[in-house]
């Protein structure tokens, strides 16, 4: 007769749960629909002037926004490794992969370009013949992110770079032993973090005042966080636990604190972007995604609405400001914000709906269509 097993301890119930199954991160939709909705309360909070520069409140809406971007780069890279191996790109061929990337991508970001020229809305440069065809062919990131012909698109030229660059690393990394790649994730993370410490300390806030965005963006002070994202994939990886709720909203609850308290006081948000303070709060940051990635499953009424805003993320993050172009002559404050918001969640769930969910379909295909896709 065999023994019973031993009864899990207490605290485990209380510490520890199951992993999900499916193969899918569901801390990792519901912090895409987090990020999101800080992305855009930080800007519509700014745009409509609801808190005076410098209050706790205006700087806790500036970190959450600008280190939200952080966290989409850092969020990237670890999609792309943890779902997206050489086995997988070699399954399915590199014309289908760049193909599955660009539809992702591409429509979306046309549709808002077309909406910014066609109307003459000025958000990003004066448009040209090169920068029309640097966002037709999504190649602006390799010259300058800021090339956009709209709002928030320099975010989208460092990801197309992103994921032009994956096959070739992710080959590479095919040769190595778990050991050995991630050791090599993190000396990659250190060189292209050395790239990044002339801007942080130094260029960025060296620039003339209207140029000090124009050299935040640039790759080289972006592309560390995509392999940063990457390398803690590899670590995750290895957990096969996961975090029951209450040590989940503990350590969320820290992390966040730390990273929105009120202190160095700053005016200018590029400030909070830069100097040594940059690597800590980045470093909290990376500490949120791996406690999102590593969150067991909750209930349905609780991760329904967030994996839903999820899925609407890429819509609301580039519909955003034109909607508050559309309502700020006619409302202000908060019932304005509030407009804003409702109309731009209502724009994102149409795009992904009729736009992004069947060209996902169509990216996947025949060879990957029973496979999870989160990236």
């Amino acid at each position: 007769m065999s023994e019973p097993s031993p009864r899990p301890s207490p605290w485990r119930s209380w510490f520890l749960a199951a992993a999900p199954e499916g193969g899918r991160l569901p801390g990792l939709d519901a912090l895409r629909g987090l990020l999101v909705l800080a992305v855009a309360m930080y800007h519509l909070t700014v745009w409509f002037g609801l808190h005076p520069s410098g209050s706790p409140a205006n700087m806790a809406f500036a970190k959450a926004g600008n280190y939200g971007v952080s966290a989409f780069f850092i969020l990237s890279g670890f999609l792309l490794v943890r779902t997206t191996p050489w086995s997988r790109v070699a399954q399915e061929g590199l014309k289908a992969y760049y193909l599955r990337r660009w539809l992702r991508l591409g429509p979306v970001f046309y549709l808002a370009v077309l909406a910014n020229v066609t109307l003459g809305l000025g958000m990003g440069p004066e448009p040209s013949l090169r920068f029309i065809l640097e966002n037709a062919t999504l190649t602006f990131g390799l010259f300058h992110p800021n090339h956009a012909l709209v709002t928030g698109g320099w975010f989208v030229g460092l990801v197309v770079l992103l994921h032009a660059a994956h096959p070739g690393v992710a080959r590479l990394r095919a040769y190595l032993q778990p050991g050995q790649d991630r050791l090599f994730l993190a000396a990659l993370t250190l060189i292209l973090a050395a790239w990044s410490l002339h801007p942080t300390l130094y260029g960025v806030m060296g620039a003339a005042d209207g140029a000090r965005f124009h050299a935040y963006v640039k790759p080289g002070n972006q592309l560390f966080l995509f392999v940063l994202g990457g390398l803690l994939a590899r670590f995750h990886e290895g957990c096969s636990w996961r975090l029951a709720p209450l040590p989940f909203l503990l350590l969320g609850a820290i992390l966040l604190g730390l990273l929105l308290r009120p202190v160095p006081v700053f005016h200018d948000h590029l400030e909070a972007l830069t100097g040594g303070v940059r690597y800590r709060q980045l470093a909290l940051v990376a500490g949120l995604v791996m406690l999102f990635a590593l969150r067991g499953a909750w209930p349905r009424w609780i991760d329904g609405p967030l994996t839903r805003l999820g899925l609407w993320s890429y819509g609301l993050y580039l519909a955003h400001p034109f909607l508050y172009r559309a309502v700020q002559p006619w409302l202000g404050g908060w019932l304005g914000l509030g407009a804003s918001l409702g109309l731009s969640l209502t724009v994102a769930a149409l795009l992904e709906r009729w736009v992004e969910r069947p060209l996902a379909a169509l990216g996947r295909g025949p060879r990957l269509k029973d496979r999870p896709s989160q990236a």
